[in-house]
């Protein structure tokens, strides 16, 4: 079009195309501008929310790593036994003695002379069964409230078919092993535990090499190692368990034994001020981080300083001010605060932990740390087991039940239970404000009391947990931030739609303009030219 333009003598002499890209962009830029910058305004804001969600989840999942910090550190004097906390609320220990006078062990079979790993068993049914071998002569076995298991093999079956089918049973581990003189056998593994023997029993008119894998009637042909008990003592007190993983013997403590003892393993409880401390300095960093992020995110950027992403966003900053509430606050019946174990707020916001003070006052009461890390879960009437799935606000919760009938509900919310076989009922809160507690009372109680005081870190859990939650104020704003962009976009597609709409249409009215002049200034040529030639004729 512009070659022709150019070409065209009796026309405008304008650049069409040119003239038609310029008026386009005079009437869609400064709408394209106006929609882009609230495109970034809008994706600038967004960015600043989900940095300041994906810091408050960091946070939230620090605040659940310290609920299983433990003020008392378990240790045994000797590597024979060995402690682990498992449930720093239920310690309750000063200091233990325990004797192990034997491990557990597990019954090991051999079942030797074999040519190969392939070497064919045949076909047949093997009956493998759970029990205890006595100690008589010869011994007899009992087997236990678990059901045997029977295998079918077929014709062709091999020792590593056997292998196989056992591997597949809860309790036995078993494996084709090279004895290293030309030889294979196949051993075979009970878990620990004197009723954790084994029965192999081959039904009748199975081949005979399958058979020959059969000692329901005495195992000491094929046994290497009995099955037995770990024999220890706590105290002094005879103590018999079917593991080397004892988790039921001293509250809130795994005990793994790994070997007799001479003398008795001192196990005791001291304050753990070193794990504390480490993980006290983390919170308090990680407070002072998440204070930092939405102090730069709400930064107003007044004189040379730079605005934030969220430059005076209220949600955010009203979000840190309900956290430092919350830090400020006493909790547990002694109204504990931060500033007890010497965590303090310096005149700039920030929270400094000073270790000195804290050691101290974890030597002198390790219980000091409770009301801000464990939630005080009480009940009168009843025993209570568990912890509630979402930490309610403090206060008293009363369960009101029918003797006759066993219905009971917990404020007034009707509570699933069954009666034991010791005459006592057990309810399970499945909904509510405790949801996740198990109760237990006795047949004739009518009513009883469960009462709960939220930790620090429960009540900051919760805060963060109701800031954060679909329905909440900052995911509301996500989602109206997330729908601007939307239709800014489809506002920018249409901008570009109509652009093309309105280049084609000034295209069109130009050359159209084009053709007209072209043809009137080829008309006033035509007339010029004829006058001329009437003017030289006269």
């Amino acid at each position: 079009m512009d070659i022709l333009s150019s070409l065209n003598t009796g026309g405008s002499g304008l650049n069409i195309s040119e003239l038609t890209e310029t008026l386009t962009k005079a009437e869609i830029e400064p709408r394209k501008s106006l929609i882009s910058q609230r495109i970034d305004t809008a994706e600038l804001r967004l960015s600043g929310y989900e940095r300041l969600r994906g810091q408050t989840e960091t946070l939230d999942e620090m605040l659940s790593l310290m609920r299983q910090l433990s003020p008392l550190a378990v240790r045994s004097d000797t590597s024979a036994v060995r402690t682990n906390v498992t449930d720093a609320e239920a310690l309750d220990l000063t200091s233990a003695q325990i004797s192990v006078n034997r491990l557990a062990t597990s019954q090991v079979l051999n079942f030797a002379g074999y040519a190969s790993a392939d070497a064919e068993v045949g076909a047949g049914a093997l009956t493998i069964a759970v029990g205890t071998w006595s100690e008589d002569t010869p011994p007899v076995f009992t087997q236990g409230a678990e059901t045997a298991n029977t295998i079918t093999f077929a014709e062709g079956s091999t020792l590593a078919d056997v292998a196989e089918a056992l591997n597949l049973l809860d309790g036995v581990s078993a494996r084709v092993i090279n004895s290293g003189d030309g030889t294979f056998s196949l051993g075979v593994t009970s878990e620990t535990g004197t009723a954790n023997a084994l029965r192999f029993s081959v039904a009748a008119g199975a081949d005979p090499r399958l058979a020959a894998l059969d000692f329901s009637a005495d195992p000491t042909g094929v046994q290497v190692q009995t099955a037995g008990n770990a024999e220890l003592s706590l105290n002094g007190i005879p103590v018999s368990r079917a593991s080397n993983t004892i988790s039921d013997l001293l509250p809130g403590v795994d005990l793994t034994l790994t070997a007799p003892t001479t003398t008795p393993a001192t196990i005791t409880a001291t304050p753990d001020t070193e794990g504390s401390l480490e993980v006290m300095q983390g919170f308090v960093d990680m407070i002072n981080a998440t204070r930092t992020l939405f102090k730069d995110l709400t930064a107003r950027g007044f004189g040379t300083g730079t605005a934030g992403d969220l430059a005076g966003d209220t949600l955010t900053e009203s979000l840190m001010f309900g956290m430092e509430t919350v830090l400020a606050r006493g909790f547990g019946s002694a109204d504990t605060h931060l500033a007890d174990i010497g965590v303090m707020t310096e005149r700039d916001g920030r929270l400094s932990l000073d270790a000195t003070k804290f050691t101290a006052a974890l030597n002198a009461n390790p219980a000091l740390l409770d009301p801000l890390i464990r939630d005080d879960l009480s009940a009168t009437g009843a025993e209570l087991s568990g912890t509630p799935t979402v930490a309610p606000e403090a206060g008293t919760f009363r369960l009101t039940r029918d003797p006759a009938t066993g219905a009971a509900s917990l404020n007034g919310v009707a509570l699933v239970g069954r009666e034991q076989e010791d005459g006592r009922w057990l309810y399970s809160v499945s909904s509510g404000p405790m949801r996740g507690i198990s109760l237990t009372v006795e047949a004739d109680v009518d009513t009883a009391e469960i009462r709960f005081g939220p930790s620090m870190l429960s009540s900051l859990q919760s805060y963060l947990g109701s800031a954060l939650e679909n329905d909440s104020s900052l995911a509301r704003r996500e989602d109206s931030l997330r729908d601007t962009i939307a239709e800014e976009t489809s506002a920018l597609d249409a901008l570009d739609t109509r652009s093309e709409d309105l280049r084609a249409r000034y295209l069109a009215k130009f050359t159209e303009m084009e053709r007209i002049i072209t043809q009137l200034n080829s008309t006033g040529d035509y007339l010029t030219n004829l006058i001329d030639s009437w003017n030289s004729n006269n």
